[in-house]
């Protein structure tokens, strides 16, 4: 199999693509850009490249739980819901956003445990959930629902691999900071050792 791999930015894949590579496998890459919005402006030419293909997407969240190390987890659904809304200071339009219910992972990423993605255009420095949201449910992530819905139109299968690499809150970047090279090489080592040849 060679997957179609796409992540936020080239540093988040580097690991995973030469790790196929070492297995004879030629992944091919794409980048969403960084952000929401970035993400958004490339969702349509995404959804072109994914069509007919085995994709992996892969990239770094928050977890609205304690953070003691990074882990890696799996989508399940991601959801538009800005960190504004969440605190209450301002509403989606109704049926503006609907969640996006991602199809079930291939066999070999199904040991990852499942959770629902939060996106927002930003990255939030606060923490609070709705009301009824398990903390241990969610997390979030600024690039996936800006692309999923194209990407998963066309795929011939999709996993989304995200590595937890932080605490949502005001620490969030300078912990993103202390892990992100080792969620690349966490994801990569998963991926690479799972994926069918």
């Amino acid at each position: 199999m060679n997957p179609l791999i796409i992540a936020a930015a080239k540093f988040e894949v580097d690991p995973l693509a030469n790790a196929l590579q070492q297995r004879g496998m030629a992944p091919e890459i794409r980048l969403t850009g960084v952000g929401a919005i970035n993400a958004a402006k490339k969702a349509k030419q995404l959804g072109e490249a994914a069509r007919g293909k085995h994709v992996i997407f892969v990239g770094t969240c928050g977890t609205f739980s304690p953070f003691s190390k990074c882990t890696l987890i799996r989508a399940t659904e991601a959801l538009w819901l800005p960190t504004g809304e969440r605190l209450g200071m301002c509403y989606t339009v109704k049926d503006s956003a609907p969640p996006i219910p991602l199809p079930e992972v291939p066999s070999w990423a199904r040991g990852l445990p499942g959770r629902r993605v939060l996106c927002t255009p930003g990255i939030s420095l606060v923490s609070r959930l709705p009301d009824g949201v398990a903390t241990d449910t969610v997390v979030e992530n600024l690039e996936l629902y800006s692309v999923i819905g194209e990407i998963a139109a066309g795929a011939t299968s999709l996993a989304v691999i995200l590595a937890v690499t932080n605490a949502v809150g005001a620490d969030s970047h300078s912990q993103w900071r202390l892990h992100f090279n080792e969620a690349a090489g966490l994801t990569a080592e998963f991926v690479s050792g799972r994926l069918p040849s």
